[in-house]
């Protein structure tokens, strides 16, 4: 998993995330940006998964404890360009009910400002 960061307009930070999300360390550095930028005062964040193929438990588990972080923060965190794949993922696991996701980075971007 590889994972680009930038920010936006309006003080949102995108993360793009290429590659399987899986587990272990990398996927693990996901959090850890989220939560340092939360400290630094970040309160909303975009992922573009749209290079995002797998999801495992792990990584399910990864983007639940991101999420739970900022919203405990008073922040808020969209997904966007997701796969059919892992839009069936999320359907199954009932976590399309607490993620918002978004066709495009843009309309997630709207949604946060």
């Amino acid at each position: 998993m590889k994972l680009q960061q930038k920010e936006l307009d309006g003080g949102i930070v995108l993360f793009r995330i290429e590659g399987n999300i899986v587990g272990g360390p990398d996927a693990m550095s996901l959090n850890d940006e989220v939560r340092k930028l939360i400290e630094a005062g970040k309160r909303k964040f975009v992922i573009d998964m749209g290079s995002v193929e797998h999801i495992n438990s792990s990584g399910l588990g990864i983007l639940i404890a991101s999420l739970n972080a900022v919203r405990q923060a008073g922040g808020d965190l969209k997904v966007a360009n997701l796969s059919a794949r892992v839009v069936d993922l999320l359907k199954i696991t009932k976590l399309n009910q607490i993620f918002e996701s978004f066709k495009s980075v843009e309309e997630a971007a709207k949604n946060l400002a």
